[in-house]
């Protein structure tokens, strides 16, 4: 059989775009900022950043309904590599920066042209399995490795990981005109459902308001007390998933619609969210792995496995993957948070990651674009993950106790790589204490409220037409 030459060039595409598409739109919060500001200025450049990513989710949608609309997939590919072109400028400008205004705006330009990406990628790709996969793969395996390349300190930076690399952008912006010059003119878009569009503008529009303000709500509860914290955390909880459910059920969960993709794109945020934390905490520690590069592969190999066997495996095993996420927290801390378990980790929601977005995927361009974008947009679970941080974080110690700490030998078999990130032998401290199991169980039962969702019998769509579902893409 010969090879085409097309195909493969519009599946390495589809894989560079949502590479830089889920780059662009991860910006996780810091804690350390090496900026010189008011105090008023880093809070508004640090909010800028959440409030940035649900404008691009939002422009994801709006940027696939416009190329199914229009049909060209030409006009889609010449539209991404504009986006690369932009994201590209960002890149350029971002050293000469001095003002945090400034800052601010590029942030949100960048995070505009990652959502047209994203959207006119899933536009372009989603009719054949190979260009989809590859969708897939490269936002799912970027949106779980990629934290693990941001530095310990924020900088002046559109965000918190780095400005994208040069040969990405090179490469994606080549491949998105090679694309645009070699599209066939009788190969064009599906047209879309008018009421297909309308509702999933609404459902994107929604949830990123949603969760930017409940994710806001969390946040202010830094400075509360623990039982005040833990109050507001669980109502936040409960808002997101009754916010979801709303959503799931316009968008509906039979074969080809979008509901139980969303619940699938939330399941992975929540059980992501406490490991994206300790993945923050240790940034550029990473042991024997030396490089997180490693995480790289750990991430993208589960999803590409999960992508190809998730006809074979039931979903119920990569609910249950996901839920032994957040469980794991209960383990000893080293076991915990070394640098080998948070590698299996990652596996671990890779491999889930695959197996539910591949069994998943709706028929609907537009529904398949938004529950991508949720993973970045569902700011409340990484709010969430942060506070019950910082609830559960081991006692402080004085001083002279520290000392005295110090002056017991340490064992024969203990190694001086370990540790969290190996960094050394810590202090043992009573890790699993009440917050410790309270996060825990918070986060498996919000997964596995979602995957009770994704489980149970399919109702059909609401006020939607029968083209909105679709048959299985095949090559």
């Amino acid at each position: 059989m010969p090879l085409d030459l097309r195909a493969i060039l519009t599946t390495v595409a589809a894989l560079l775009s949502g590479i830089l598409a889920a780059l662009a739109l991860t910006n996780p919060v810091l804690r350390d900022w090496a900026i010189v500001a008011s105090p008023s200025e880093v809070d508004r450049w640090i909010s800028s950043g959440p409030t940035a990513v649900g404008l691009g989710a939002v422009v994801a949608v709006l940027a696939c309904a416009l190329s199914q609309r229009r049909g060209s997939r030409r006009a889609a590919w010449i539209a991404i590599a504009v986006g690369v072109a932009v994201i590209a400028i960002v890149r350029a400008v971002v050293p000469e920066v001095a003002s945090l205004d400034l800052l601010i705006a590029l942030i949100i330009v960048k995070s505009v042209a990652a959502g047209a990406i994203l959207g006119c990628a899933v536009a372009v790709s989603w009719d054949r399995t190979a260009t989809k996969n590859a969708v897939l793969l490269g936002v799912l395996a970027t949106f779980l490795a990629v934290r693990t390349f941001a530095g310990g300190t924020g900088r002046m930076s559109t965000s918190s990981v780095g400005e994208p690399s040069w040969w990405l952008i090179g490469a994606a912006a080549a491949a998105a005109v090679a694309c645009a010059v070699t599209a066939q003119a009788g190969f064009r878009i599906r047209k879309p459902d008018t009421g297909e569009i309308r509702i999933a503008l609404v459902v994107i529009a929604a949830l990123a308001i949603g969760h930017r303000v409940i994710g806001a709500v969390v946040d202010r509860q830094q400075y509360a007390s623990e039982a005040t914290a833990w109050f507001v955390m669980v109502l936040a909880a409960g808002a997101a998933l009754a916010l979801t459910w709303i959503a799931a059920y316009r968008l509906g969960d039979t074969s080809g619609a979008g509901g139980k993709f969303l619940w699938a794109a939330t399941a992975l945020a929540a059980a992501s969210a406490p490991l994206f934390v300790d993945i923050a905490k240790g940034s550029g520690h990473w042991g024997q792995l030396k490089s997180p590069w490693v995480m790289v592969l750990f991430a993208a190999l589960p999803v590409a496995v999960g992508l190809r066997l998730h006809k074979r495996v039931p979903r119920l095993v990569a609910i249950v993957v996901l839920v032994a996420v957040p469980l794991s927290e209960l383990l000893p801390f080293d076991s915990a948070h070394g640098t080998w378990s948070i590698a299996l980790k990652i596996a671990a929601l890779g491999l889930a990651a695959g197996l539910l977005f591949g069994s998943l995927a709706p028929g609907s361009l537009v529904d398949a674009t938004l529950g991508l974008a949720i993973p970045f947009a569902a700011m409340t679970f990484s709010s969430i993950a942060i506070l019950t941080d910082q609830l559960t974080a081991p006692p402080e110690f004085t001083a002279a106790e520290i000392q005295r700490f110090m002056e017991f030998p340490i064992p024969a078999h203990v190694s001086a790589d370990g540790g969290l990130f190996g960094r050394g032998v810590g202090i043992t401290v009573d890790y699993v204490t009440a917050q410790t199991v309270g996060a825990a169980v918070l986060f498996t039962l919000i997964i596995g409220f979602c995957g009770a969702a994704i489980l149970r019998r399919s109702h059909p769509p609401v006020d939607t037409a029968e083209s909105r579902i679709e048959p299985e893409p095949v090559d």
